[in-house]
């Protein structure tokens, strides 16, 4: 029995020393191990600077000034590339820190990159671009990583072939068609593919995890939208509802209750993988006012025209990425959180209150002129005393108003603004009263 342990033992050791370990390393230490290789950069480092995400759930969640890094684009001679994840290996054994994804368990340090579960080596003539990475599988990480990475090869020159994964996926292909790709020259890889070219050419990531540069929504934009035409601006409503109900996970289980509610004010209901990528485009670029829960959907925001309303609904996982994707298209952005945040708790199905979403929605406009409306407002003093008054009477506050004796939605709009600042009395008391006068009625 000793003998057939200590035997395992052996076996087992021999076969994890047949699988080099690989070292992750930075570019610059990199290019003191190797100096065949070089590198052009292409973007200085970009600050950016957003409003705060409004649901943060402390000051260390959300970053409303990153700093994206340099991009730039890296040429390997006889360099190696393992897996779908787009690992680029000089030397065999090094691979490049800042070339890793950022969720990435190999960027973290909490698994280490090993060549056990490799193919044999296949050799692959010519310049070969890799843009294959982890995260390809979902639809933001495509559309907002990866196809970006296509403007950063602009002067690059010709290569022969590009690196990219299985793509099983509709969205993939359809979109590399939109870029101009030659689908001709992707070799598609698999997690265990393991080749060797005679250069590697690979771009950089473009942006800093949920963090986009304009440059990058404006080169999707210039790309994907090329040839819109406004004879398909009537296929579907301006008013917009993003179901999940065929989602794997993070779905909202009543949200037949909640449809029901908006569908009487025109909105309509839409699930985005029943959609081309030409379809989506459209209904998001003609929306007026857009509501969906958290999701990769809301990648499309990035069509939509500056000043479409969104309300995203958030559920137990927390994520400010569309919060600040919308900033730098110029959106109308606003947020529902329905539940409290839970640490993974990103695939969780979750009811919504309709109360509190009822809440969310009536303030907001569904008329363009009323922003206009409230800047216009000629007693701009009376408005200001009516919030006062409503702090401690709210009755008061509703007289000044004018609300007992109109229904203008240009209120509406001025008690959500006013809200924030001073809480949900007053809005409490307005849906009170509106309940009454309409039983009377």
């Amino acid at each position: 029995m000793m003998r057939l342990f200590f035997l395992m033992i052996i076996l087992c050791y021999s076969a994890f020393a047949d699988s080099p370990q690989i070292t992750v390393v930075s570019l610059k230490k990199l290019k003191k191990i190797e100096p065949s290789i070089h590198y052009s950069v292409i973007h200085k480092p970009i600050k950016l600077q957003f409003k705060r995400f409004p649901l943060a759930s402390s000051k260390s969640s959300t970053w409303e000034a990153p700093i994206l890094p340099q991009t730039f684009i890296l040429h390997v001679p006889k360099g190696r590339i393992f897996s779908d994840g787009g690992y680029v290996l000089v030397k065999e054994r090094y691979a490049v820190s800042e070339l890793l994804w950022p969720w990435s368990p190999y960027k973290k340090g909490k698994k280490a990159l090993s060549l056990k579960n490799a193919s044999p080596l296949q050799p692959i003539s010519g310049k070969v671009v890799v843009l294959t990475q982890e995260g390809h599988r979902n639809y933001y990480h495509w559309m907002l990583e990866i196809l970006p990475k296509l403007a950063l090869l602009k002067d690059v020159g010709p290569y022969d072939w590009i690196c990219m994964p299985r793509m099983n996926l509709p969205f993939q292909k359809q979109t590399l068609a939109m870029m101009g790709v030659d689908l001709n020259k992707v070799v598609e890889v698999d997690p265990t593919t393991y080749l060797e070219a005679d250069e590697i050419i690979v771009p950089s990531f473009v942006s800093r995890s949920c963090y986009t540069p304009h440059w990058v929504v404006e080169y999707l934009r210039q790309h994907l939208m090329l040839g819109h035409c406004s004879n398909f601006q009537n296929k579907f409503s301006d008013k917009v509802f993003i179901s999940r109900q065929k989602a794997s996970y993070r779905r909202i289980t009543n949200e037949d209750e909640i449809f029901a509610y908006l569908e009487p004010s025109g909105f309509k209901r839409y699930h985005l993988e029943d959609l081309s990528i030409e379809n989506q485009r459209i209904l998001f670029s003609n929306a007026k006012i857009i509501i969906g829960p958290h999701g990769a959907g809301l990648t499309n925001l990035i069509f939509c025209q500056p000043g479409t309303k969104v309300l995203e609904i958030f559920q137990s996982h927390e994520d400010d990425t569309y919060c600040y994707l919308a900033q730098v298209v110029g959106l109308d952005y606003h947020c529902l959180k329905t539940t409290q945040f839970v640490k993974g708790g990103g695939y969780t199905d979750t009811s919504i209150s309709l109360s509190l979403f009822q809440r969310a929605v009536v303030p907001l406009p569904q008329d363009a002129n009323l922003c206009t409306q409230v800047r216009e407002m000629k007693d701009k003093a009376s408005l200001k005393r009516a919030v006062i008054l409503g702090l401690r009477k709210p009755w008061r506050s509703l007289r000044a108003l004018g609300f007992l004796r109109t229904r203008d939605p240009c209120i509406l709009y001025v008690l959500e603004k006013t809200l924030k600042i001073y809480g949900s009395r007053i809005l409490s008391f307005c849906n009170a009263f509106a309940a009454q006068k309409k039983n009377k009625s």
